[in-house]
This record gives C-alpha cells, sequence and structure tokens, in this order.
C-alpha cells in the first residue's frame, strides 16, 4: 500500500494549494497605475533626429512597473485630445492634458515639446521640455532640455530619476497571476503523479520499483 501514499499525498497536497488560489484574497487591494505617453511636439528637427527623439523618449517613458499606453495606443480612441495636446498651447495645456487623463483614465501623462535653435546645419541644439502631468493633483512638472542631440542621453538620464522612478508601482492581486499559478500547479501535479505511478506500475508487476542487480555472480 505505501505506493498508493506518494500519489494519494501529492494530490491533497496540489488540492489544498489551488483552493488557497482560487479563495484567497489578497491583503494588499489592487492598485493600477496608468501612464500614457501622447509624443513630440517639435519644430524644425529633421526626420532622422525626429524618429531619435522619439526612440528615446518613448523607451524612456515605457517602464514594466505600471501600466503604460504608448501614443499608438492612445491615438486609436483619443487622436483628438492628443491632437490637440501636440499644438502645444500654453493657455490650455493643462486643461488639455485633464481631459484626456479622465477620457483615457490615466494617472500620469507625459509630453516632450522641443526645438532645434542651432544655426549650424551640421549640428542640431535642442532647446524645450519634457513634461509630466500628474491626474490627481492637475500638476504640470516640466524639466528643461538645452542640449546637442548626441548628449540627450545625459538628460533621459536625469529624467528618469525625477520624473519616471518617483511613480507609484502598480500593486497587484494574486488574480492577474492566478491563471499562470494554476497551470504551474497542474505541470507539477502531472509530474509527480507521472512518477509515482511509474513506481506503482513496476511493483504491480512484481518488482519492487528498485533497480536490481541482475549480474551473474562470479565464481570463485
Amino acid at each position: 500500500m505505501r505506493y498508493w501514499y506518494k500519489p494519494i499525498s501529492v494530490f491533497l497536497s496540489i488540492n489544498l494549494i489551488i483552493a488557497q488560489v482560487s479563495g484567497g484574497k489578497s491583503q494588499e487591494a489592487s492598485k493600477l497605475v496608468h501612464v500614457g505617453y501622447v509624443g513630440e511636439s517639435v519644430e524644425n528637427i529633421s526626420e532622422n533626429y525626429q524618429n531619435l527623439v522619439h526612440q528615446k523618449m518613448l523607451s524612456l517613458v515605457n517602464q514594466n512597473f505600471y501600466e503604460f499606453y504608448s501614443p499608438g495606443d492612445l491615438s486609436k480612441s483619443h487622436r483628438k485630445h492628443l491632437d490637440k495636446i501636440l499644438l502645444n498651447k500654453e493657455d490650455s495645456l493643462s486643461n488639455d492634458l485633464s481631459i484626456l487623463a479622465k477620457a483615457a483614465n490615466l494617472d500620469y501623462i507625459f509630453v516632450t515639446v522641443l526645438n532645434n535653435i542651432s544655426e549650424d546645419p551640421k549640428r542640431v541644439m535642442l532647446k524645450g521640455e519634457f513634461l509630466r502631468y500628474q491626474a490627481n493633483t492637475n500638476e504640470l512638472y516640466r524639466y528643461e532640455m538645452l542640449s546637442y542631440a548626441e548628449d540627450i542621453n545625459l538628460h533621459i538620464q536625469a529624467i528618469k530619476k525625477e520624473m519616471i522612478d518617483t511613480i507609484p508601482h502598480s500593486v497587484h492581486t494574486i488574480g492577474r497571476n492566478r491563471t499562470y499559478i494554476l497551470a504551474g500547479i497542474a505541470i507539477i501535479l502531472a509530474l509527480a503523479l507521472s512518477q509515482s505511478f511509474t513506481d506503482l506500475g513496476k511493483y504491480l508487476a512484481g518488482g519492487d520499483g528498485s533497480e536490481k542487480d541482475t549480474t551473474p555472480p562470479i565464481g570463485n
């Protein structure tokens, strides 16, 4: 009967875990932080440098500790709001950002505003701002930039420290990962039972589940 103990104990233990995962509630409530990036408002900047700035800023804002919405995501249902914000009208910018935040359920919104002020056609001097709108306080934070294009990474590091890393992380309950947890448990259960029934099969076939030495004895 001892060969039945292992599969039964494994089955009961994993069922207990499944019951806890399925019915248990997290002690900490779920709180998702939604962050959107509108894009760039640029002037006098070539297409190549526009693409460079876009990739740099998109990578900066796209972090995995909150729920991120790219310009492409937002433009699917809020294109009109994005276009209005990118016009960068100072007298209505905060209000435009507030409207988008409510429409898209965003906690934070980022916008880049840059202009090339260089008189040297061979170099690009970027002047402008990186903006962060915070919906719950209705405040607009600004990081001013004045830099040659090739030095933009220095500003990106500072922006990340001041404006990105200070955003609260999303908090998820166990429900978000419940499917993956249950799938993992099912795989473990299948492997454990497979091994257990293999040993049981050997026992029923007349063995004890262990390897025996079949080498004939050597005569004296």
